[in-house]
């Protein structure tokens, strides 16, 4: 049987960036849905996607911009709801346009090397998520350059 391939940590060249939308969204507050409020419903869900050739960090930003005009809410913070007599408890969406977080990040090794571990789940994956500061509760978006440049990793959080 195939050792599972233990991961690197990850080197972050530049701070964290906040990505706004690229231009004016809605200024509301939505309200989640009653399925949403369901208290055992609340937890982040990671992706991460690999692509076959690199793309230019700028390009990404770029296109995280634009899609965050048409997808507005995931460039807003969850929050406690402030009205309707329904207390704290409730969450909704402050629709306020400050953007999602975008981190670049490189990995010490390629993209086909890391395929090779996808057949059984690795608690050394969890080396490639960036951490969060959950208070603020926004969309991350992280670009993982593997080794040689080849490929890119971009992996959204929810």
């Amino acid at each position: 049987m195939k050792k599972s391939v233990e991961i690197p940590d990850c080197h972050y060249p530049t701070e964290p960036i906040l990505v706004p939308p690229s231009s004016p969204t809605p200024n509301q507050r939505l309200y989640l849905s009653n399925l949403d409020e369901q208290r055992f419903l609340r937890f982040s869900i990671k992706y991460l996607y690999v692509f076959r050739q690199a793309v230019p960090i700028d390009r990404l930003r770029a296109s995280l911009s634009d899609l965050l005009v048409h997808y507005y809410p995931l460039a807003g913070r969850l929050c406690p709801s402030t009205g309707n007599g329904t207390g704290t408890d409730r969450l909704e969406v402050d629709c306020n346009g400050q953007g999602a977080v975008m981190v670049e990040a490189f990995a010490g090794m390629g993209a086909d090397e890391l395929a090779e571990s996808w057949s059984r789940p690795n608690k050394s994956w969890r080396k490639l998520l960036y951490r969060v500061d959950a208070s603020t509760i926004p969309l991350v978006v992280q670009d993982r350059q593997m080794e040689f440049g080849d490929k890119n990793a971009v992996e959204p959080h929810a």
